[in-house]
């Protein structure tokens, strides 16, 4: 519990390498839990909510451990915001690729050098007490400690009392030796930890920020683009338009008690008693507009709803030539039928119909006045 209330502190301090580990956490896991709730976007900006919420805190602790206060603390989290909800509202898998943007801003944050000489456990310095994973780390260190043999209570493997004492030279000469490595490894330490940030004041220099500006402008926008351009409806050949057409003629042909209602939408019987409601449209191309097997496609045209009812699932959404033809369950015809006769209107594809006079037109058919329930 400890350890995801130290995800939320305002006030502590992260280090590089759990600030990297955060970020690439939740980016994981907006991928793999958008994938799993596609169709639930509540439930999705949520998740997107809770995980930027995140990133904001651990910027803000990145921040603190550099001792440095900027604008950057929203741009991780603002950026990851924004181009979460794209790709929700898009649905394409391809503008995953709009990940990098909050991605680069992780990356300018990682180049501010931690200046909190606190210590730090599982990376985090705070008010939030870790100390329970600092004695299990203790635990394991004591536990895995040798144990030396001993002979009459003396350590077998201690050094001999008897043995004579380094000169005072001898501890001088290693004295200097030790502080000349242990001064080589603090200067190689501080190279490599400066590295990032030297990157970063070469390229956001007066000289070089313009260009720099440039390239990154031009990134994102192709980073924008390339989704849109990838997603174009592949085309169909005439051999599957044939196919689709021959097949669609034959369910067409299979119709039966067809009727017509006053606001210029049909209704008919299909292959066991299931409801298809049809209406005439311009359509572009033969081809289904929304298959509930697959998930894909039009999502207005995933179901149909009527004023004060609950909606009501398609089965599948066909545009064929002259319109628009819509099935349905057959666990959903005498529904279907009683909430055509008695409701006012519905509204399928983004398309809104009337249902004044209804009830008086079905009444007067003989097998669909059957499936009224009054």
């Amino acid at each position: 519990m400890q350890l995801i209330k130290s995800l939320f502190c305002w006030h502590g301090f992260d280090n590089r390498p759990r600030f990297t580990v955060i970020n690439f956490s939740i980016v994981l896991a907006f991928i793999m839990l958008n994938e799993s709730f596609t169709d639930f976007k509540v439930g999705t900006i949520s998740i997107l909510l809770l995980c930027s919420s995140i990133s904001l805190a651990t910027a803000r602790r990145r921040l603190n451990d550099a001792k440095f206060h900027s604008n950057l603390l929203l741009a991780p989290a603002g950026s990851f915001l924004v181009t979460g909800l794209i790709i929700i509202f898009t649905g394409l898998t391809s503008a995953y690729w709009l990940l990098l943007i909050p991605f680069f801003f992780a990356l300018l944050l990682l180049t501010y050098p931690g200046k909190n000489q606190n210590s730090y456990i599982l990376g985090y310095n705070g008010p939030v007490n870790l100390s329970d994973f600092q004695q299990e780390q203790k635990t394991s260190a004591q536990n895995s400690k040798r144990v030396e043999p001993t002979m009459n209570g003396i350590n077998v493997n201690q050094p001999s009392v008897f043995k004579s004492q380094p000169t005072s030279f001898t501890d001088n000469v290693e004295h200097v030796t030790s502080t000349n490595a242990a001064n080589q490894v603090s200067a190689n330490a501080q190279h490599k930890l400066e590295l990032g940030e030297s990157i970063r004041l070469a390229l956001f220099n007066t000289k070089y920020a313009r260009i720099t500006v440039s390239v990154f402008s031009l990134l994102l926008v192709l980073a924008l683009a390339l989704p849109f351009m990838f997603s174009s409806p592949t085309p169909i050949t005439p051999e599957n338009e044939k196919i689709s057409e021959a097949s669609e003629a034959k369910a067409k042909a299979s119709f039966q008690h067809k009727l017509t209602l006053q606001d210029n939408f049909s209704i008919m019987i299909a292959a066991e008693n299931a409801i298809v409601i049809h209406w005439p449209a311009n359509v572009l191309d033969n081809q289904d507009t929304w298959t509930l097997g697959t998930a894909q496609g039009d999502k207005s045209c995933q179901e149909i709803a009527f004023n004060k009812e609950a909606a009501i699932r398609t089965y599948r959404v066909s545009a064929i030539d002259s319109g628009f033809y819509a099935y349905f369950s057959p666990l959903d015809t005498k529904a279907l039928i009683k909430n055509i006769a008695f409701k006012n209107n519905f509204s399928l594809c983004g398309y809104s119909f009337s249902l004044k006079g209804s009830q008086a037109t079905l009444g007067k058919s003989a097998f669909y006045a059957n499936l009224i329930d009054y």
